[in-house]
Order: structure tokens, then sequence, then C-alpha cells
């Protein structure tokens, strides 16, 4: 079960990863200040693949390679702006651990065992500003500025804007502790990655490699998601596949602990982690 809740565990390094980062082996790319004008604006072009949502829900799968690899299906269901559900399913469909993000909260449940973990979400995001919409846009592929959302018409200023034969990449032009963060599409607009470039004092690396980007109600959204890191020295590799995502229904989001659980404390949350 271990295993099982650090897949769970591992979804919310999106929200610390950034930390403490190592100069990564990711190039970085070159930037101008602000949008940069071609024929056709980039960032304009990136932007008009964004559509409004306000609530999704798939089915899927996740595989994780810690040391140990596992796969197992899941089921995930999001509010905008206000939570991320991930339900664990290895076996015939049956829950067996659940994660949930909000505003302000972390929830982890390990059904099996009878325990679980309930902490502020400040316990991972080491003060960096990260909100509930910048985790779902990164589940998603989609650009965003840290703490400001999506990014939208009024946020040019905010990136800065290259594009060549190879593509576009937007650049956020305010680092937070001494790093910054790109964004790279193809030479159709489709996301390709979101690289963390750190600087010198460093001790993960972070990348997110996106794949089988198709349109959707909420525009160009990625169908896999590939991420990989290292934190303290210690190789972390997950993928998650969505296998169909609806859009604007009615979704359930359980935020019951059991009764007659057993509450871990903030320094278990980790070590689980790190099993």
């Amino acid at each position: 079960m271990k295993n099982k809740i650090a897949i769970l565990l591992t979804l919310t390094a999106l929200l610390s990863a950034c930390g403490s980062l190592k100069k990564s082996t990711v190039p970085e790319p070159t930037v101008t200040t602000g949008s940069t004008t071609t024929e056709a604006d980039p960032y304009k072009t990136i932007i008009a693949t964004l559509e409004d949502w306000q609530t999704m829900q798939t089915g899927g799968n996740i595989k994780l390679n810690a040391g140990k690899s596992f796969s197992s299906s899941i089921q995930m269901r999001m509010v905008r702006d206000q939570a991320i559900y991930i339900s664990l399913r290895p076996v015939l469909g049956i829950e067996v651990g659940k994660l949930l993000i909000t505003a302000d909260s972390l929830y982890a449940v390990d059904k099996v065992h009878k325990r679980y973990i309930a902490e502020k979400v400040s316990l991972l995001t080491a003060g960096i500003p990260v909100s509930v919409s910048d985790v779902q846009d990164i589940f998603l592929g989609r650009p965003f500025i840290i703490g400001n959302g999506t990014l939208g018409e009024g946020n040019s200023s905010q990136v800065s804007t290259v594009a060549d034969g190879n593509g576009i990449t937007l650049t956020a032009n305010e680092h937070y502790r001494g790093y910054r963060y790109a964004f790279a599409y193809d030479k159709s607009s489709r996301i390709v990655s979101l690289n963390i470039i750190p600087e010198k004092s460093a001790t993960a690396t972070y990348q997110v490699k996106y794949g089988d980007v198709n349109n959707t109600q909420a525009g160009n959204i990625a169908h896999t998601i590939k991420v990989n890191a290292t934190f303290d020295k210690r190789k972390l590799d997950f993928a998650l596949t969505y296998k169909g995502i609806d859009w604007n229904g009615n979704v359930k989001i359980d935020r019951n602990i059991p009764d007659g659980y057993t509450r871990m404390n903030a320094k278990d949350l980790f070590s689980i982690f790190a099993n």
C-alpha cells in the first residue's frame, strides 16, 4: 500500500518540485521582453487555443517509477480553481486510496490501512504561491503565471515570447527564488513541455512533457503527461494518460474522512513519499 499512496503523493510533487532547484540539463531558451510580433503574433496563437471550462472528469492510468515500478487505473475530477480529486483503483475499479487538493488543504487517504493525512497545502509549496488553478493547468497542459492563473489576452506583458522554425517558447518574465519556467510549443501551437530552468543553488530538476494534444471543449488539452524529476539524488518518473474527458458536467468531490481512520503526522507524508 505504501507504493499506492506514494503514487498519490507523487502527484502533489507538482506543487513543490520547484522549491529548491539545481542546475538542470534543460537548455535555456533565448528570450525577449514582452510579446514578439511576427506575421501572426505567436502569443495570440497560443491564447487562441484555450477555452473556458468549469468542471472535468476522466478515467485513465498512472505509471510510476521511483526505484520500483507500479501502475494503476485512476479517476480524476476537477472543479476549476477549487479542487482536484484523484482516486486510485488498481484492481477491478475498487478504490484503495484517494487524494484531494483544495485551495488551502491536502488530504490523502489509505483505505487499506485505514489511515489518512490532512495538512495545509503550504506544507508542500515551500512558500511558492502556487494555486489549485496552476496545478490544474499543469495537469491539462495549459500555460499559466504562478498565482495569477491561466494566460489570457491581458497577460502578454508578463511573458517573453519567441517564435522560430521549431515552434514557440513562452517564458515568465518574473522569476521566483532563483528559477524561471518556460512553456514550449510546436509549430501548430500544441504544447510540448513545461521546463523548470533553475539557477545555481539546486537540489532538484523538473520537467513535464506533453503528448496526444487534442482540441476539446476546453481548447487544446494534453492527454498524456510525463514528469521527470530528481529530488536529493533520487529519480522519480511518472506518467498520466487520460481516457476520455467529460467537461462541465456534475462532478462529485468526496471530501469525507472515514470514521475510525488514524491520522498520520506531516513527517509521515514525506517518509511515505520516499519509499
